[in-house]
């Protein structure tokens, strides 16, 4: 899946959202949830299903949970992302019914290099795979027959984290045996960065040296989703097929002791992409804080093959929420949750003052989707960021000189003319305390949507290159953005530009205020003639 998710009529989709906690589907949780994600503005709900409560005995089957989360999703509105807990749960295999934990001899067990058990079902046995994928079938045949036709499940993660922890793969007797195969020939053009010296033999050591655990794990892994997915997709084609990841971008990135062994982490997707075909999407789950290593995880799994869906990242806080307009404006996301939806709220149903910058972007991205849906990957949607220290960012476009500056931290403090609210009122805090954060998103030569927070934004008219007297442009107020045609605050109904409010005088000539996920569409005067000598 290169795009967008879909809905069921084909139109495209920028999902945000929340997700549930792990035990709330079921539960009166799911409706707090559900409020959360309402409150952020968001679209989507991503909530679990366990495959003990669908097959709580071998061979009967009950789909209430699914039909329950369905049902309140649907009713309120929203887009559902469900989470088959299967097999893997961040690798452990709590969700799986009783009588495959009863049964280690049929539903084998990971081992590590010891020969002590591990708390992870193998993925190289059949015997596991086959009930899992049957379970699987079966709930895939039921959102056809109870939603084929309303579509609120728009995709389906298959498995939760997949991976070994506590090793760098399995030394069960069925792994051992599959390791001394020769090396699969779908694998014979994937390299890897950084393993050693290689004998060039067809073995998983002569081939991948030093990570030639972690390729093995990850091979039999992909298969393993891979097939469930596959025959998930038989059944019903509709909803897109994903699976999270642990990442491996963490500390210093040993599988096993930095993420679970086997897991599509960045060192290995393209052994994923070979193993795993039937898959839609596989999606980082992001927790990570600082810019660099955000941007290094983007960029691994923002690929002609995989876009980029962020299924799991913080719900609070600002990190999340300066990192999500960098998914989306350098990275082309199609799309992000927070984990925790439940815990952005306090006791009384309102947002916790922790949940509010990550609310406020979720807004913003939310009031903008038909124009990142539009133009994504054209490289006309921009971010403004207020990284550590800065006051202002500049950016450069083709006929202008954009300058947006951040109102928290400014000394002095701006006028905020140009906003039609007073930011110094004690009630509006919050506004001038907001982290600068936002999008540009330029749908014409002279006309731009600004969206977010914190942040005030100047448009100077570049001068043409062949003028021999720039400074006369330069120079005066006309050159910036009091030469506009409109200044309109509003919303989208569907595709369609709604006008709530039309700035003018104080509230257009002292800059683009935006703040709270507010969307202004900027219309500048395309007439260069002002500047001709008369």
């Amino acid at each position: 899946m290169n795009g967008f998710f879909k809905d069921i009529h084909g139109k495209p989709l920028f999902l945000v959202g929340l997700q549930a906690h792990n035990s709330s589907t079921g539960t009166d949780m799911l409706d707090k949830a559900i409020a959360a994600v309402q409150l952020y503005g968001g679209n989507t709900l991503e909530a679990p299903i366990y495959w003990y409560a669908i097959e709580p005995e071998k061979d009967r089957y009950d789909m209430a949970l699914v039909k329950d989360a369905i049902d309140r999703t649907r009713a309120a509105g929203l887009h559902l992302i469900l989470l088959w807990f299967g097999t893997s749960k961040n690798g452990h295999p709590n969700y799986a019914p009783e009588y495959v934990k009863l049964d280690p001899r049929t539903y084998r067990l990971a081992r590590s290099v010891d020969g002590a058990p591990l708390p992870a079902l193998t993925p190289h046995c059949a015997a596991t795979l086959e009930r899992d994928a049957l379970a699987f079938e079966r709930v895939m045949a039921f959102l056809k027959e109870y939603d084929g036709a309303t579509g609120t499940v728009v995709a389906v993660q298959v498995e939760n984290e997949m991976g070994i922890g506590y090793t760098d793969r399995d030394y069960s007797s069925l792994a051992r045996a599959d390791y001394e195969k020769p090396l699969p020939s779908e694998l014979w053009d994937v390299q890897l960065e950084d393993c050693g010296e290689v004998t060039g033999e067809n073995t998983w050591r002569g081939h991948f040296g030093r990570h030639a655990h972690e390729a093995f794990c990850a091979w039999y892994h992909a298969r393993y989703i891979g097939a469930i997915a596959e025959r998930g997709h038989r059944v019903y084609s509709y909803p897109a097929l994903i699976t999270n990841v642990m990442i491996g971008e963490n500390r210093h990135e040993e599988p096993g002791k930095c993420y679970n062994a086997g897991a599509p982490v960045g060192r290995v997707l393209d052994i994923w992409k070979k193993g795993a075909p039937a898959l839609d999407l596989l999606c980082p789950d992001i927790y990570n804080r600082e810019a660099s290593v955000y941007s290094r995880i983007c960029s691994r799994y923002a690929r002609p093959d995989n876009a980029l869906f962020v299924p799991e990242s913080p719900c609070t806080g600002e990190p999340n929420a300066m990192n999500a307009f960098r998914a989306v404006a350098h990275y082309d996301a199609i799309g992000l949750c927070g984990f925790g939806a439940e815990s952005a709220l306090d006791e009384d149903g309102n947002l916790t003052d922790a949940a509010y910058p990550m609310a406020v972007t979720m807004r913003t991205l939310s009031a903008v989707a038909p124009l990142i849906v539009k133009y994504r990957g054209t490289g006309r949607i921009h971010a403004f960021l207020q990284e550590e220290f800065a006051a202002n960012q500049y950016l450069k476009l083709e006929h202008y000189h954009v300058v947006a500056t951040f109102l928290r931290g400014s000394n002095p403090p701006p006028p905020c003319l140009g906003s039609r609210i007073n930011l110094h009122l004690p009630e509006n805090k919050k506004h001038l305390e907001a982290r600068g954060r936002g999008l540009l998103i330029q749908v014409g030569e002279d006309e731009f949507y600004l969206a977010g927070a914190g942040l005030c934004v100047d448009f100077y008219r570049r001068p043409d290159p062949q003028d021999p007297n720039p400074w006369q442009q330069l120079s005066t107020r006309q050159n910036d953005q009091l030469n506009f045609l409109s200044v309109e605050e509003g919303h989208f109904e569907g595709d369609q530009w709604v006008v709530d409010f039309i700035r003018n005088g104080d509230e257009s000539n002292f800059g683009l205020y935006v703040h709270g996920g507010q969307v202004v569409r900027l219309r500048m005067n395309p007439n260069r003639g002002f500047f001709l000598d008369d």
